[in-house]
């Protein structure tokens, strides 16, 4: 096979349970592999160097764009793939990715990452998959990254921070992550981390304070800190100026579900209310009809729920489609519509079969 003009760059820290099998699989694709050790006092930079000759030393400095820029000037090719050691590569088409490369030059590809979790069904520990997808694909011709820590790629050239526009292309590339399926003292520890950078770097680009505010808030909630990460995100929201910046969806989400969870359900109605016109996600339009049906606009919250129930994504709610579905009976029987209970019913069970669970009536609609 034809070597690929592209540079795989990957920063690493203490990740001998990890890279070895990152680096095995990426060997089959022929790509030029940089590794830049951050201060490993394991086995990493040992692995690393069974796998590439491309192996370097970056003295940390509490900023992951250094880091990656770093790694990224020690590359070979312009075109830059990056990865996390935690991240394996499960599919890659070579030739769609040459077309891309060509069709698309100065535009960034967008990676699509399985991110794998436990989940306990019946009992039993079985892996499941969130799916996101980040930007990770460049010409470094044209772009680098920026910001001490949720480093994001930007264009070289940028001074209006407040609109990071990237015309992006998908990948034909699949990667598992691994990095959220770690025991909870260790994910505490990493948001602690997080946290003490995010709350340095406030002030540092204005224009991403809003950012910086939104990943505090994701902090303290991974901390269990509710309180808290209810008034980053809602320091966020007061000082966006941009009403379409990507990550404000998930700021809207994680806002409402700490609402709910202090218990402060008028709030989270209010939020939502509020935010109709951005309600784009399922995962939203389910926490607006789950607050509704909490503060008895049984109406409201039948639309939003019934609504989701067809979405291309709903699966990805997890245990929170059985949740609609309860609340779905519960206003059918409050407001006397047999026949929607009945169809609503036969469509969870139909649910249940497609994705190969068993789904079980226990009284007038409790779901079990």
């Amino acid at each position: 096979m034809a070597r690929l003009p592209v540079s795989v760059c990957m920063i690493a820290k203490n990740e001998e349970q990890y890279i070895e099998q990152c680096l095995k699989k990426l060997l089959r694709y022929n790509m030029e592999i940089v590794v830049v050790d951050t201060g490993s006092t394991d086995k990493t930079k040992e692995i690393a160097a069974k796998y590439t000759n491309h192996l370097y030393d970056f003295v940390w400095c509490d900023d992951f764009s250094a880091a990656r820029n770093f790694a990224v000037s020690k590359a070979s090719n312009n075109w830059i793939l990056i990865l996390d050691c935690d991240e394996y590569i499960q599919e890659l088409d070579v030739a769609k990715l040459r077309t891309c490369m060509q069709k698309y030059p100065k535009n960034v590809g967008v990676l699509e990452i399985h991110n794998v979790h436990t989940i306990v069904e019946g009992g039993i520990e079985k892996e499941g998959i969130q799916l996101e997808e980040v930007p990770r694909f460049y010409n470094r011709n044209y772009y680098e990254y920026r910001f001490r820590i949720h480093e994001q790629i930007t264009p070289k050239r940028l001074f209006n921070y407040d609109e990071i526009i990237l015309e992006t292309f998908h990948l034909p590339i699949v990667v598992k992550h691994y990095g959220y399926d770690i025991p909870q003292k260790e994910m505490m520890k990493k948001q602690e981390r997080n946290l003490k950078l995010l709350l340095s770097s406030i002030g540092e680009v204005q224009e991403m304070d809003d950012y910086v505010y939104f990943q505090i808030g994701q902090s303290y909630n991974v901390l269990g800190n509710y309180k808290k990460a209810v008034e980053a995100y809602d320091t966020c929201l007061a000082i966006n100026g941009n009403a379409e910046k990507k990550f404000l969806n998930t700021c809207l989400e994680s806002y409402a579900d700490c609402l709910i969870k202090l218990e402060n359900v008028q709030d989270a109605y209010r939020l939502l209310d509020m935010n109709r016109e951005y309600l784009r996600t399922t995962k939203l339009r389910y926490l607006f009809g789950k607050a509704a049906y909490m503060c008895k606009d049984y109406k409201t919250a039948f639309g939003f729920l019934t609504g989701i129930t067809d979405a291309a994504d709903f699966e990805q709610l997890g245990e929170n489609v059985f949740d609609a579905y309860t609340r779905i009976f519960a206003i059918c029987r409050e407001t006397g519509q047999t026949d929607k209970f009945e169809q609503y019913k036969t469509k969870l069970a139909e649910f249940g079969r497609q994705h190969g669970k068993q789904v079980t009536f226990q009284g007038e609609g409790e779901v079990g």
